[in-house]
């Protein structure tokens, strides 16, 4: 407690003149004249006693009437003790809101994150004039910083929620640690928040425990803006079976339908929407599902795409008070299978390779993932290579110069090759070590190794690996037997090793030449189980990883998008530019406002487009009515934004601490906080009170005691 006005306690002396008037003004007794001298004699005792007992309480209440006065004139401030007691050097708060799409959860057509903001503004504007406060926004590129109390309230104004925010535990850590930068100050953190449990999860809190702790001194107050019994009904994650798609695929879309405990029941359906760019949706699909507190699947298939970027979105029938979770957002690509140019000694010698990758049953359908043309190496000359989008020589003879230089001024466009070297190589060293074939093969062959071993990658990192990656422990490559294999030396110091065998020697490599990319495999990929095989590669009875090998390396050299499409809010989005490309600009439509025209660096390969913070269907343009860029990508929510299941605050309070931590239910909880813990409450109006009803107290006794006859 402190005083503010400290001098005046001094008028409490004045207590000693009711008691000299006590001594002074005795009253004598009365003189009662009774028959019966027993009688008056017990009568004298009586009074005497009664009016003793006055005599102390009259005091006692003069006494008292000055000591409030004098209290209440001093003016006294009641603080509360907190975990720093008053602080020396004054008060530094932060103000932490929530501003994750569940905050747009709305009541009384008040959304949770305004409640949030009136009240954080009404708590700003009654901290102390001189308070250091900040507020801290979840996900906000910049760290806070403590200031003046206006800036902090014009930025509460101008908080919304975004669907890219980062984790509160995140903020509210940011908070302790800026408020630690005030060591002197009495410290408080006040956080609004909807209590969700999947925001109060055991790992944020541990976060935030660990962070107060090492941080002493610091109070977190939890302000909760949140329903005691949320309705809310909405979809999970939308997941594709594929973001890209061949000519003539299906493409599956999966999702949960989820409520809370008092929508169980009620139908609903799930509709699938198709909006082409600049055209009016189309509804689709449609599923019926009856809601639950426990997730329903809903599987819906789309068929009959055209070639090109479509992009709907998945939406739950149906009006509830928080509409963030029930649209999900999708974009598919169907493009036509890239042309791949399969070269042999013979035809004949191409057709393992070709029925891998174009399989005759899809090619039939339309449905393969590749276009393959199969030739023999005698038609080489002939063929049209700037239509094809990849070349792969399978055990090649010795090629002519002419041949090569073809070749090279393919790959030096962009064009992607493979080179599998194998049997028909063998005496032809020169040939193959001439400057011509060297520009490509990046290492100089030296002779047939023919220690048995296996293909054994170090690593599943790059591109070709990479459809093998998830199973990497579970390939058998043992059972797939390599007999014989090139030794290749002096390979030039940009080439990289895709793959190795067991015994370390290289089996895959890569070399970059121009805008293009050439992979070198030291055994071929064609040879058939029959005869003097160079390995069991393909023929083995469960070739498997021998089909995602060669499909990975296809799609490699071809350049394939095989990056997602569908992202989560504040994720960097990366698109591949069409190569032999010449575009200098492009345009990027968000899901809403004005189209962005954004430019192309000379040699650029891909866009990144790095805010991403709208929830929606982006489109990337470029060429004008020729389209020749035509990118699309789909933005969305976290999945657990439609969770509004609600914490319980002993957790919290038994994991953060019992003396860090405190829970604040209503504004007028919430200002006796910030009197008692900040500004103080003075206690005049109380003494005054009470020194009114002394005076009163007085007078009548005082009337009583001395009246007269």
């Amino acid at each position: 407690m402190s005083f503010l006005a400290p001098t005046l306690l001094a008028g409490a002396a004045f207590i000693a003149l009711p008691i000299i008037l006590h001594l002074v003004m005795r009253r004598e007794p009365k003189k009662v004249e009774f028959p019966a001298l027993r009688f008056v004699r017990k009568r004298q005792s009586t009074n005497q006693t009664r009016l003793r007992l006055r005599h102390w309480i009259l005091l006692a209440l003069r006494c008292a009437f000055i000591l409030f006065l004098v209290l209440a004139l001093a003016r006294p401030v009641l603080r509360g003790s907190g975990l720093l007691g008053e602080g020396k050097a004054g008060l530094a708060a932060a103000v932490v809101i929530d501003n994750s799409p569940r905050m747009d959860y709305l009541k009384k057509n008040e959304s949770r994150l305004d409640a949030a903001k009136e009240t954080a503004t009404w708590l700003l504007e009654k901290l102390p004039a001189d308070a250091e406060v900040a507020l801290v926004e979840p996900g906000r590129a910049r760290r806070a910083k403590l200031g003046e109390r206006d800036a902090a309230i014009l930025r509460t104004e101008r908080l919304r929620t975004t669907p890219a925010a980062a984790p509160l535990a995140d903020a509210v850590i940011e908070a302790v640690s800026l408020l630690a930068e005030r060591p002197d100050h009495r410290r408080e953190v006040y956080v609004f928040t909807d209590l969700s449990r999947v925001v109060w999860n055991d790992g944020a809190l541990n976060l935030m425990g660990e962070a107060l702790k090492a941080n002493e001194g610091t109070k977190l107050y939890l302000v909760d803006v949140g329903e005691k019994d949320p309705v809310n009904a909405g979809l999970g994650e939308l997941e594709l079976s594929a973001d890209h798609l061949a000519t003539g695929e299906i493409v599956t879309l999966r999702t949960d339908a989820l409520a809370s405990e008092n929508l169980s029941g009620r139908p609903r359906s799930v509709e699938v929407w198709l909006a082409p760019a600049g055209g009016k949706a189309t509804k689709r699909a449609e599923e019926q599902v009856e809601l639950s507190d426990v997730a329903q699947p809903v599987e819906v298939p789309l068929s009959g795409l055209t070639a090109g970027v479509h992009q709907g979105y998945v939406r739950l029938s149906g009006d509830d008070p928080l509409s963030a979770d029930n649209t999900r957002y999708f974009t598919v690509s169907v493009d036509p299978p890239p042309r791949l140019l399969l070269v042999g000694a013979t035809v004949d010698d191409t057709n393992l390779m070709a029925e891998a990758l174009a399989p005759s049953a899809l090619a039939q359908t339309a449905a393969a993932q590749f276009a393959v043309e199969q030739i023999a190496v005698d038609g080489l000359d002939r063929a049209q290579l700037a239509t094809f989008d990849a070349v792969m020589l399978l055990d090649p003879p010795a090629l002519t110069s002419a041949e090569w230089r073809k070749l090279s001024d393919f790959v030096q466009t962009g064009g992607g090759l493979a080179v599998m070297l194998g049997r028909n190589a063998v005496g032809k060293l020169d040939e193959f070590n001439a400057p011509a074939p060297q520009l490509l093969l990046q290492g100089e062959l030296r002779w047939v190794d023919s220690k048995a071993t296996y293909l054994a990658p170090t690593g599943y990192g790059h591109p070709v690996l990479r459809q093998l990656a998830d199973i990497a422990e579970a390939t058998p490559w043992p059972a797939f037997p390599v007999f014989k294999k090139w030794a290749v030396a002096n390979f030039d110091k940009a080439a990289t090793t895709v793959a190795t065998f067991a015994d370390g020697t290289p089996a895959i490599v890569e070399g970059l030449f121009g805008s293009g990319r050439v992979l070198l495999v030291t055994t071929p990929l064609s040879d058939r189980a029959s005869g003097d095989p160079w390995n069991l590669l393909p023929t083995n009875p469960d070739p498997w990883p021998f089909l995602a090998l060669v499909e990975g390396m296809a799609d490699y050299l071809v350049g394939a998008d095989n990056r997602p499409l569908n992202y989560e809010a504040g994720r960097v989005v990366s698109l591949p530019l069409p190569r032999r490309s010449d575009l200098a600009t492009y345009v990027l439509d968000p899901p809403t406002g004005d189209p962005l025209p954004q430019s192309l660096s000379p040699g650029q390969q891909e866009i990144v487009v790095t805010v991403t913070d709208q929830v929606g269907n982006y489109r990337v343009r470029s060429g004008g009515e020729r389209a020749r860029l035509d990118r699309g990508f789909s933005v969305n929510s976290a999945p657990d934004v439609g969770m509004l299941a609600r914490a319980e605050f002993p957790t919290i309070e038994a994991a953060l601490g019992e003396d860090r931590v405190e829970l604040v239910a209503s504004r007028n909880s919430l200002s006796s906080t910030i009197d008692l813990g900040s500004v103080g409450r003075e206690l005049f109006p109380w003494l005054i009170a009470i020194v009114a009803i002394v005076l009163a107290c007085e007078q009548w006794l005082a009337d009583r005691f001395y009246k007269t006859d």
